[in-house]
Formats: C-alpha cells, structure tokens, sequence
C-alpha cells in the first residue's frame, strides 16, 4: 500500500505498528522541512503516547513551537511534524488541528486512549480516502494506496459515476469506489478501537465554511480599506507558504491570481523568483505571452514548456495512472506537466489557485445570475417549450456560427455558443436555483434516471445566502474547488513529486472574503475588483487588462484529431457492455456526435472515455 505513494514520497520510507490493537501505519516521504532523520515517519511524541503520518504543512509551526517551549517542551529537530506531535501532548488533538494554520491529511494513534483519528484541512487541499468494514479499516492519501488490501472491492459506485460524468469529478464524501469515502474537510474521524478492531466512530467538525459565512459580519469600510486588509492578510499567506529547507518557486498562467500571488513572492525576495507557465500552439489558449509580461514586469526566472499537440497521443494513456481517482478535468495533463517542468528546480511550487471562487471570478457569476434570473420570469407552462427552442439553438450550425462569435469575442476564443445553449436549455426545466446552478455546471454526460440520494455540504448553499452570486460562490467553495480544482492540483503536483502551495486558500483569508461586500469583488460587470486592486499594486494595468482565458485545452480539436482512434477504442460497445455502467447505444450515439461535430460533446466523450480508461487500468466494474 504505501509503495503506491512512491511519487507522492520519493525521499523516505517507514513503517509503525502496534499489535496489540492490530494498527499498521505506511509512509512515504517528500522532504520539505529538516530534511535529516529527525524529520522522518511515522514519528512517536516524547512520551510515547502519539504517533503520526502527516502529509501536508502547518505554516505556524514556528510560533507553535516557540509557544511550547515556553511551556516546557524541547524538541530534538526541525519538522512541522515533531511540534504537530507536541501540540496533540498539550492540547489534545481536536484543540490542537483548530490551532493549525494549514494544510494536510493526517492519520494519530493515541495509545493511552486507544483512539485513531483521522484529520483532513478546512479547505480541503489535501486527501483522504477511509475504506471500512466489519470493525477492519484503511486509509490513505490516494485511493491507488487502498487497491492492495486484500478487502477492499474492485466494485465502483453508481451513485459516484452518476455525479462524476457531469461534474468530471466525484464530489465528496463519495468515491469512485463502492465502500470508501473521502474524509470531508475540516474533519476528524475518530475511531475507538481495542484487541477486536474498530469498535466504534464518532466524527468532529472542527471549521465548517458554511457556519464561518453564517456568522461573518461586513464592517462599515471603504472599499480603500477593504484592498488595504485583504493586502496585508494575503502577504502574510504568501510569506508563510515560502518557509521551507527546500527551493520553493511559482506556477504562473499570467491571470490575475497567479500574477498577484508571484508578485508578493517576490516583493518578499532578495533573489528572483522561479516561475513556469505552459505553452500551446493553439493561440486561443496559449497563456504564455500574458505570463511572459507579467514575469519580465515582475522581474522573475522564468520557464516556459510547449505543448504541441502531437505529445498528446503519448500523454493521455497514462491518465488513469496518475489521476488516481477518474479526473476528466482536461486541464490535467498540462498541469501535470509544468509541474513536472517546476520539479527539475524547484520542490515547492506556490499557485493561485481558489482566487475565482473566493472574489468572484468566473464569467458564471455574471452571466448565471442573469440566466437563473430570466429563467424566473418565464412561466412554469412555458418553460418546456423554451427549453426545446434553446435545444434547437444549440444544435444548428447556423446559430453557433452567428452567436458563436459574439460570445468568443467577449469571453475568449475557446468558447461554444452550443454548449451554452444546450445548458440553457437544462437550466430552465430545474425546479429550483440550486438546481439550476448545477445544470450551468453539469458540462459532461448524463446518465439516466434521477440525481441520487447523497445530500452534499454545497447543497445548502442557497439557503439565505446574501445574494446569487455570492450563493453560487459558496457552492463553489464547498464541491468544484476541493473536488475538482484543488484534487486536479495535487495528484498532478505530486505525481511530479512537487509540492503546491495555495495562498488564496489560508483559512485566514478565505473567512475574511465572506467579510467582504460583494461590491468588491464583483464590480461593473466584471469579476475579482478587489483582486485587480491589489494586483495593481505590483503589476503594471495594461499587463492585467485582458479578458479572462481559463486554464484549458483545445479538446474538441485533440478528440477529433490526435485522439479520435484512443476514443474509438474506450467507446466500443463491446467494452461499455462488459463494464455494466451505461447503455451502448447510447455512448455510441454520443460517439457518432462526436464524429459528425454538429453539436459539441467533447467534453461528454472525454468523461466517458477517461473513467473507462481507469476502471480498465484498475480492473473495476460497475453492478447493475
């Protein structure tokens, strides 16, 4: 189990066990902080009563420590994880993670209470997966990491699949797999156990997202003050992220996010700062030329890697390897590339991601809460009929051609005025806002028959939220970034054996961006003023002002070109019978939509054929 997470810890590793109780821990280890033997794991506390396997960072483990040893405490080296260990002897362990700033999952036995516990960030940057059964569990970081137990099925989830071919990802607390879940964030699962096994499971919310906007207050401040304490809040979380025994660098798009986030790295720097972007040969998404004025502004080392379509061929197969869990964000793979690229310098990489949905930046915000806004004006009877009229619009050439070019000249060239149409069309049968919301953000294939019956933390982000905008941001935070967006950055970062780094996500400055009016976040009809502001700080306008790209791919050219045999192969209907998912005429059907392009399904085939490429690889099959 723990040789699975070889590239998640190249440096090191080690093995626990307490047989009295039958618990076994496995470690792999990325060196950051005291890359000597006394950072290594799993790692015992001074007394003897906790043991660890900890992979994360907490960023405050200095001020920690200084607060220990006040009281007492001597430490023997220099790890984020030995002051950890102290922190559970002081405070216990619930006590102790609300202490933490950070980012982690991590697995402590406590041997005077015979208690296991299981703790995941608030955010959500880092994993966890949890497997139990019959008083046995497993855990890990991966889910790859579970596949060698002996106990744990090879069966996948209906309900996961249903919601990871629309979504491209399966939210939390679902996995792919039928029986494991993933731990939710700022969550500790403790489980009681004794010569037996697990006797018992209590879980602990230690930081919920959804309570800490309940209960935030907007001060009476100018908008200057509200950049000037959004500024200092940031900075902090940047310099906190640069602390480490190893070369810490950035990866930079040339976005607003990225851009303010190299910025304050190196304004916080004597010598310049490493930084790496992808390149594409399709100029509709090739950020490099914004990335390279931002890093000659800025005054960094920069390293650009091409991705000329040709390489994708070699690419893709290796897909359901280091996705870990079926991922058809098709950012993945140039993600995982700069990662690698950034991996040949650096072993820390800081990003920007989470600066969307914290200060709203996608188009969506904008334009979703118009479109959810006209769906209530038409009368209930009506809506069949306008929903068939948009389904009509989104399958004529005409109308793609016609809007097509009015929506790429406002929101970049990568755009389809069919798949808009054809979400329309979904959005005006949903019964409720929140249910229109997520057919704007259902991009993928559906499977037949009702949404199950999981009832997810984002489902109650419309509840008394201030506004729509704000209700669908939070929705956001809630699924898209931990599910999707922040499990896309680490599988890619650690399959390269890179650490990333996210400071718009330090708890610290996600709770003061619910302080915020919305007035600064969306302003004029565009996203992230605030942001902007800042940005403007360090970077000169001209460079920022640009309309918004997003960090894709040219999919729809790449399944009908370099890839169309790969996709032929995965959606033959002999394979999609055997794995007993879906209806084989049906993925045909969609395949020959593909094939004749009058509607664009990239994304839907892409879904398809990436989760069957995985359950291929892994060797799992669907009961119907």
């Amino acid at each position: 189990m723990t040789g699975q997470l070889a590239r998640r810890g190249p440096d090191q590793e080690g093995f626990w066990s307490e047989p009295a109780v039958g618990v076994h821990f496995g470690f792999r280890r990325l060196a950051i902080q005291d890359l000597s033997e006394a950072g290594h794991q799993p790692m015992t506390s001074a007394s003897g009563r906790f043991t660890i396997v900890f992979n994360g960072e907490v960023y405050n483990f200095k001020s920690l420590r200084s607060e220990l040893e006040g009281a007492g405490f001597s430490f023997r080296g220099g790890s984020d994880t030995e002051v950890l260990l102290a922190c559970f002897e002081r405070w216990g362990v619930d006590e102790a993670v609300r202490r933490t700033q950070g980012m982690f999952g991590f697995a402590v036995y406590d041997a005077e209470r015979r208690e296991l516990s299981l703790a995941r960030d608030r955010i959500g940057i880092k994993p966890l997966y949890i497997w139990s059964s019959a008083g046995s569990m497993a855990f890990g970081s991966e889910l790859r990491a579970l596949f060698p137990h002996p106990d744990v099925p090879r069966r996948g989830s209906r309900e996961a699949a249903w919601h990871y071919l629309r979504r491209l990802s399966v939210p939390a607390p679902l996995s792919i797999l039928e029986g494991v879940e993933k731990l939710m964030p700022g969550t500790i699962a403790r489980f009681s156990l004794d010569e037996s096994g697990v006797k018992s499971r209590t879980d602990t919310t230690y930081w919920s997202l959804a309570a800490r906007r309940r209960a935030a207050e907007v001060p009476s401040e100018s908008a200057e003050h509200s950049v000037d304490r959004m500024h200092d809040l940031l900075l902090t979380a940047v310099r906190d992220r640069l602390v480490a025994d190893v070369p810490v660098g950035a990866l930079l798009s040339g976005g607003i996010d990225s851009s303010l986030v190299v910025a304050m790295m190196q304004a916080s720097s004597s010598e310049p700062v490493r930084t790496f972007t992808i390149r594409f040969d399709d100029p509709r998404f090739d950020e490099g030329p914004a990335a390279q004025a931002v890093a000659d502004s800025i005054g960094t080392k920069h390293t650009e890697i091409g991705l000329p379509t040709e390489r994708l061929p070699g690419l893709v197969p290796d897909l359901p390897t280091l996705s870990d869990e079926p991922m058809a964000n098709p950012s993945l793979i140039p993600t995982l590339l700069v990662c690698e690229t950034a991996r040949q310098e650096v072993t820390v990489a800081l990003a920007g991601d989470g600066g969307d949905e914290l200060f709203g930046g996608y188009n969506r915000y904008m334009l979703g809460t118009r479109a959810i806004g006209a769906r209530r004006r038409i009368p209930e009877v009506l809506r069949p009929a306008a929903a068939g009229a948009l389904r009509a619009a989104g399958r004529s050439a005409v109308v793609e051609s016609l809007a097509g070019v009015a929506l790429r000249g406002r929101l970049g060239q990568q755009h389809s005025a069919s798949a808009r149409f054809l979400r329309m069309a979904q959005l005006v049968h949903a019964p409720s806002e929140r249910e229109a919301y997520e057919e704007l953000l259902s991009v993928g294939y559906t499977m037949d028959g009702p949404r199950p019956g999981t009832v997810f933390a984002s489902d109650t982000a419309f509840d008394g939220a201030p506004s729509l905008a704000e209700a669908m941001m939070l929705h956001d935070q809630q699924q898209y970034m931990p599910d999707d967006l922040l499990a896309k950055i680490d599988r890619a970062s650690m399959w390269a054996s890179l650490e990333a780094r996210v400071p718009f996500l330090d708890h610290r400055v996600v709770e003061a961006s619910w302080t915020l009016p919305l007035s600064t976040k969306i302003r004029d009809g565009r996203g992230k003023w605030l942001l902007r502001e800042l940005a403007a700080r360090y970077i000169p306008r001209e460079i920022l002002d640009r309309p918004k790209m997003g960090f894709t791919v040219p999919l729809t050219e790449w399944l009908g070109g370099e890839l169309s045999g790969w996709v032929s192969e995965l959606l033959e209907p002999g394979r999609t019978e055997r794995r007993g998912l879906l209806d084989p005429a049906q993925v045909s059907t969609l395949h020959s939509e593909l094939v004749t392009g009058q509607v664009d399904v990239s994304t839907s085939v892409w879904a398809v054929a990436v989760l069957e490429a995985w359950c291929e690889e892994w060797g799992v099959t669907f009961d119907r």
